[in-house]
């Protein structure tokens, strides 16, 4: 039993030694696997391109630069002749910026439109009224305006008088004491053709016809010289127009009625009224005439040169009260019709204000434009004439007509201090799309509008003549459409833009880098893990094996001092 026992624990040990050989053999195949991998790792490592930072040098250089005094002009690029002119040597480049108006459309995300409470109606009926308070206000703003026209015309002291009756004035005199200035008329004298009549030395009269003189009595035409003629006058005055204190009672009321009325139609300032000093009136042909006039007439004590005096007719045709009562007869017509555009402008505008319409976007208060400034006619010209450019099919469009008369359906608000334009159109499909209570949730966006100026980048190619300074460098410029030579600025500027873009395309690419870095140091760390426990287990691996060859020893040993006390028992 002992020889049986020691040869099955023999060839257990030897088994389990060679299970250990094997398995070693294993894990050192593991070994090299994972050693391949981080060679691989490691190579991969190597190859990777390490990110450099970019330099400002790269985004650095020269260029020129003029101006003209009103823009700043930078040349982008320049090309010399193939052949060379007289007056050009390079076709140029150059481009500026110009703030150039312009309309624009957006569109406002969850606009909030309100609308008013009132009567219901269709769209087509609040259109209707919308555009009638336009109409309707337009005819009132044209009647006020025709009123005002012709209130400003009878305010005009001008149009009152009579410039015929003293003309070709040769001479004024003033008689302080009396105070009376005296006007002499020296007219020329005109036969029934209305051609001005000549005289010569010998007294016969020439009637002047196409350039030539003829004599009155016979037709003969007038064979002397030119410079022998003289015009035939007729001299006809003086007229006495006397200070209004040196006036008969009667003459200053004539006076004072028909200046009162001048004041009454606002022709005349009411100090007038205050004192009459600068009021003249000739009673022979009931005119007056004012002070300033008279010392403006030629050979007056102010040395005047004028030789028409504006005259005021106290009676007769023309007169001051003919005239006023011609002026009111006009405005009161005017007023009347002025009187009926109001009523029918403000029943429009309560018919519109009665019913379900616009009346804010978000906290903005709309305006319904129902006429425009200068300032709303500039700006939706230009944002109705981009639209169009751009083909935008925008209702803002429609509210104009191809004559760009304004036809109603525009509303103003202000947002952030900035004036906005939106039309009836566009806000009623937001308020249609919404929902919940008075549809103000999950409305579509809405279409609104505005114009400002815009900087914008213009460029222009020209022939020019680039001058140097003997060393290469451009230092003026002539253009083929500019008579003027513009002296060039060279500077050193940097597109730090660009320099921004490569710098954050530095630091991606870094950040990059370093995350690949650490990825293959966190699987070589992990390989290198995996080897130490394969290490330690070949170690322990070897220490087994050890003692099982040991073991094997003092059994095989024990085998055989087995072995050979059998042999010798049996033996004898």
């Amino acid at each position: 039993m002992g020889m049986a026992a020691s040869q099955a624990r023999y060839l257990a040990l030897v088994a389990r030694k060679s299970n250990c050989e094997y398995e070693g053999q294993q894990i050192n195949q593991a070994r090299t696997v994972l050693s391949n991998q981080s060679a691989n790792l490691f190579n991969q490592m190597l190859g990777l391109q390490v990110p450099v930072p970019p330099s400002t040098q790269d985004f650095t250089k020269q260029q020129y630069s003029f101006t003209d005094g009103i823009n700043d002009y930078t040349i982008d690029s320049w090309q010399q002749l193939a052949t060379p002119e007289e007056d050009y040597n390079y076709v140029v480049t150059y481009h500026y910026y110009e703030d150039v108006f312009t309309g624009s459309q957006k569109k406002k995300n969850d606009p909030k439109v309100q609308f008013s409470s009132g009567t219901d109606a269709s769209v087509d009926q609040i259109e209707t009224a919308m555009r009638l308070v336009t109409q309707t206000k337009k005819e009132y703003e044209n009647a006020k305006a025709a009123t005002k026209a012709k209130q400003d015309e009878a305010a005009v002291l001008s149009n009152y008088a009579d410039t015929t009756s003293f003309t070709g004035i040769s001479s004024c005199e003033y008689d302080t004491e009396a105070d009376v200035y005296s006007v002499t008329q020296t007219i020329v004298d005109y036969p029934a053709d209305g051609n001005p009549i000549y005289n010569d030395s010998a007294g016969t009269q020439y009637d002047l016809k196409d350039g030539k003189y003829y004599n009155l009595n016979d037709d003969n035409e007038y064979t002397g010289a030119a410079s022998d003629l003289s015009p035939s006058t007729t001299t006809q005055g003086p007229t006495d127009f006397t200070g209004y204190d040196k006036l008969s009672e009667a003459d200053k009321q004539t006076v004072k009625n028909a200046i009162d009325k001048l004041v009454s139609e606002g022709a005349l300032s009411e100090d007038v009224q205050k004192d009459y000093a600068s009021v003249y009136y000739d009673s022979a042909s009931g005119s007056i005439a004012f002070r300033s006039d008279l010392r403006n007439l030629y050979g007056g004590s102010s040395g005047g040169s004028q030789t028409v005096l504006p005259t005021y007719k106290t009676t007769g045709d023309k007169s001051i009260t003919q005239i006023a009562g011609e002026y009111d007869t006009q405005l009161s017509a005017l007023q009347a019709v002025e009187f009926q555009a109001l009523q029918s402008y403000q029943a429009a505008e309560k018919s519109y204000e009665s019913l379900c319409r616009p009346t804010y976007v978000g906290n903005c208060e709309l305006t319904l434009l129902t006429d425009l400034t200068e300032t709303q006619k500039a700006e939706l010209k230009q944002i109705v004439a981009d639209m169009k450019e751009q083909n935008i099919d925008s209702p803002i469009i429609d509210c104009f007509n191809e004559s760009d008369e304004y036809l109603g359906g525009v509303y103003q608000f202000k947002m952030n201090g900035v004036t906005y334009y939106t039309t009836f159109e566009d806000l009623n499909n937001s308020y249609q799309s919404g929902t919940g209570i008075n549809k103000i949730d999950s409305q579509d966006k809405l279409s609104y509008y505005n114009a400002t100026y815009v900087s914008t980048k213009k460029e222009e190619t020209q022939k020019a003549l680039l001058e140097t300074d003997g060393n290469g460098r451009f230092t003026t410029v002539r253009f083929e459409n500019d008579s003027v030579t513009y002296s060039l600025n060279v500077e050193t500027v940097t597109d730090d833009e660009a320099y921004k873009d490569a710098m954050n395309q530095y630091n991606y690419e870094n950040a990059k880098y370093d995350k690949m870095v650490q990825d293959l140091n966190a699987k070589t760390s992990i390989i290198q893990q995996e080897d130490q426990q394969l290490e330690l287990r070949l170690k322990q691996l070897d220490t087994e094996q050890n003692a099982l060859s040991t073991e094997i020893e003092a059994v095989s040993k024990v085998v055989k001092d087995n072995i050979e006390d059998s042999f010798k028992t049996f033996g004898g």
